[in-house]
């Protein structure tokens, strides 16, 4: 089952953070790695990433975390806590635009289950933009694109990743990657 390649943490944490935002009403989108398993390949995570839909202050969100998550950074654009539980790493982006997602990602969006947990999650495509736009050296942003590049080949809205690629100034990247798709599949 793919869903063992998540370690018992990061699925007890995301359980937990999922029932907190849920008693609250904050609606939220899960990306990082735990889509991957869901659009490209199983693999491991030690973290959780959350964007907020709904509109929350980040007071609110320290006060909603404070009896079980340790903030350790607080910046601009993201919050970092860890579960002093699980140990397991948290972090809320805190605007659609800093993760690479629109209102249209919205109408878009995915419901899955992890392990009896319904987590919400992007489209492919947007999927694929929120790994474009972080791209960050020495992770799995790459391989992650590529997974869902050749896992859903066939699936992909490719007019809508286009555009999205457009609005968000990556589509350089999506031609870069869809040669890299041209040569793996020859």
């Amino acid at each position: 089952m793919i869903m063992s390649y998540i370690p018992e943490q990061v699925k007890l944490c995301l359980k937990d953070l999922v029932e907190r935002l849920g008693r609250h009403r904050i609606k939220y989108v899960v990306i990082g790695a735990l889509p991957i398993h869901f659009y490209g390949r199983p693999r491991t995570s030690a973290d959780i990433d959350i964007v907020p839909i709904s509109r929350i202050s980040k007071e609110k969100l320290k006060k909603i975390l404070a009896d079980r998550y340790t903030l350790y950074y607080n910046g601009k654009t993201v919050m970092r806590f860890i579960d002093s539980i699980t140990r397991t790493g948290v972090d809320i982006l805190l605007s659609l635009s800093i993760a690479g997602l629109s209102q249209e990602s919205l109408e878009r969006l995915r419901r899955v289950d992890v392990d009896g947990v319904r987590i919400t999650i992007p489209c492919p495509e947007d999927y694929i933009i929120t790994k474009l736009k972080a791209r960050r050296p020495d992770t799995f942003d790459f391989a992650d694109v590529m997974s869902v590049l050749l896992n859903m080949r066939e699936q992909i809205d490719w007019n809508y990743l286009t555009k999205r690629a457009e609005e968000e100034g990556l589509a350089h990247l999506i031609k870069y990657y869809l040669e890299g798709l041209k040569w793996k599949a020859s």
